[in-house]
Order: structure tokens, then sequence, then C-alpha cells
């Protein structure tokens, strides 16, 4: 009976480890307006429930519409989750003009939250909600010259079906491709596309269900001995 306990113990410890791990590295995918981009991010819990920094990415990102296309590298210059944005700023731009806050939202629940001063009073200028990114999103470094950084995020629920999520490009002197950027747009900016985020599970989670699946057999091995032993 001992025996037992122990092993299924250790398999649930392996399985417990595997789902923690799962739960901080996500695959995505986003394809549209001549925008596609894969690979997989990296978060971290903040102090509020349902809402995570973004801490890390890596994959690949192609414009077949300004033909760019390299490896996403990393972070551009990551920030940190602010809880009150009003209060204070959680939100920086690139050089090129890009605004992001690198936050994910695991529920796909993203808040509105984009705000401006208007006549000294802040405002809410763009109402709508919803997605694993919000409208400012996650921006990273794209590998190659000309200093290219790209950016995903979601334009949220505009009221016409699913939530609708975009992607841009800046360089250090401006936007590359951001349509509907101008401050008198009266369409979100964006090349608009479809977004696919799913858990990955993290080769050092596999390596400890391994063991423990391993650490069952050793066990029942034993305990087959044993009673074999005990009938001679």
């Amino acid at each position: 009976m001992k025996i037992r306990y122990t092993a299924v113990f250790a398999l649930a410890l392996a399985v417990g480890f595997a789902s923690a791990a799962m739960a901080d590295v996500f695959n995505f995918s986003f394809s549209g307006g001549g925008i596609t981009a894969s690979g997989t991010f990296t978060v971290s819990q903040t102090s509020t429930a349902g809402v995570d920094d973004v801490i890390g990415i890596s994959g690949t990102f192609s414009d077949s519409n300004v033909g760019v296309s390299g490896a996403i590298t990393g972070l551009y210059k990551p920030l940190s989750y602010v809880s009150n944005t009003l209060a204070t700023p959680g939100v920086a731009d690139t050089a090129g003009g890009l605004s992001y806050d690198d936050t994910f939202y695991p529920a796909g629940n993203s808040p509105a939250i984009c705000y401006d001063l208007v006549n000294g009073v802040p405002t809410l200028t763009y109402p709508f909600s919803g997605g694993v990114f919000d409208i400012f999103g996650v921006a990273f470094n794209i590998a190659g010259p000309g200093g290219y950084v790209g950016e995903l995020w979601s334009n949220g629920d505009v009221g016409y079906g699913p939530i609708v999520y975009a992607a841009g490009l800046a360089n250090a002197s401006g936007f590359v491709d951001d349509p509907n950027s101008g401050p008198n747009s009266t369409v979100a900016p964006g090349e608009y596309g479809s977004l696919s985020v799913s858990p990955a599970p993290e080769s050092g989670s596999l390596i400890l269900f391994g063991i423990g699946l391993l650490g069952i057999a050793a066990l029942c091995r034993r305990r087959i001995n044993r009673l074999r032993a005990t009938r001679i």
C-alpha cells in the first residue's frame, strides 16, 4: 500500500510540474494583411489576477507588403505591468512610434485602456476591448538590417464579429507598415488578421513527467519482484 501511494504521489508531482510549466509558455501564430508571424512567448504572473507580463518572445516575422522578414529576437525594451495606467503610465513607444505595454490576458478579456487627456481630463479615446493582448500589445525586435520592430495587438470587439487582431511594423524613423495610424483616422490601426494562442509544454516539464513515469515503473517492478520472492 505504501508503495502504491508513493507511485501515485510521484505521478501527481510530475503532472503538477508539467501543468505549471505549460501555463508560462505559449505558441502563437498571426496571419493577415500581408503579415505573418509565429513562434512562442513567455509570460509571468503579475499582482493582478488574470494579467500576465510578457517577458520573452521568439519566432519569425514576415511582411510581404514591404518586403521585410526575419527572426524575432526578443522584446523591444521590456515593460512591466502597471495596474493604474491613469496614475502611473504603463505604456511606452518604440523609436518609430508604435505604442506597447507587453501585457497578456490569458482569458482573452483585455480591457479598454486607451486614455488621452482631453481638456485636462483623462478620456477613453478607444472604447473597444477584448483579446489576449490589449490595444497596445507586445513589441519585438526583428533580426536583419533596418532596425525593424514588429508588434501584435488587439483592436478588440468592434461589434461586427470576432476579436480583431492586428500587426504593424516600424523602424527607428517611423511607421513602415501600420495603416490607419494617422491622428485623424476613424479606423483602428494595423494590418488586420487572425491570431491563435495556445499553451506550450516546456522541455523541462516533459523531462519531469518522464522521470515520474520511470519512477513509477521502478516501484512497480520492485513490488512484483518482492511478490515473486515471497511465493518461492
